[in-house]
């Protein structure tokens, strides 16, 4: 939500910010980065949630996921046990799905194994994925749950999750800057 009053809407590349009246536990002050939203339903990841074990600690068969010392994330409640990429290898990895600019989803495992470990690029890993069906996100954008936002790389790949919601909200100005440093229960001021 833009500072001028104007409302965003959500799409794919844009960030959803969870407002501070968003009390769910899965979602309470998450950063999601929409990979994919339309009429069949709501794809993301949850961008601050680190899970404190590495992507090397899963009992994976890819040589993408084997020995790798990053540190894995919760992407959303939905299926934790599937493993999804963010990169910003570039849509020269086969199969790849461009997100925004500079970042990209999934793509060919041995290509982008091999991409990762020539070049050392940017890539966070994650368990699990956000998923809303058909209408759900918007009739949560109606409930003022989220703010949309615009997502870059510096956001994406942002190593301090512990600050993320909060530098986020501050980025946009306004109004909605003023949202993050609101209690999540107003008692406790």
């Amino acid at each position: 939500m833009p500072s001028n009053g104007e409302t965003r809407k959500p799409r794919p590349g844009s960030l959803l910010v969870a407002s501070p009246r968003l009390l769910d536990p899965n979602f309470m002050h998450t950063v999601v980065l929409l990979c994919d939203h339309g009429p069949a339903g709501t794809f993301g990841l949850v961008l601050n949630r680190p899970m404190g074990v590495t992507v090397g600690s899963l009992d994976a068969e890819l040589d993408l996921l084997r020995d790798r010392e990053d540190p894995l994330w919760s992407g959303g409640p939905v299926t934790p046990t599937e493993v999804h990429v963010l990169h910003a290898e570039g849509a020269e990895i086969p199969g790849t799905v461009a997100v925004a600019e500079g970042i990209f989803l999934g793509g060919d495992p041995d290509v982008l194994h091999s991409s990762l470990t020539k070049g050392g690029g940017s890539a966070r890993f994650f368990a699990g994925y956000s998923g809303w069906g058909p209408g759900q996100l918007d009739e949560e954008m109606e409930d003022t749950s989220w703010i949309v936002c615009p997502a870059t790389p510096d956001v994406v790949f942002d190593p301090r999750p512990d600050t993320l919601w909060r530098r986020v909200l501050r980025a946009q100005g306004g109004a909605v800057a003023a949202l993050a440093d609101v209690p999540p229960d107003p008692s406790w001021n």
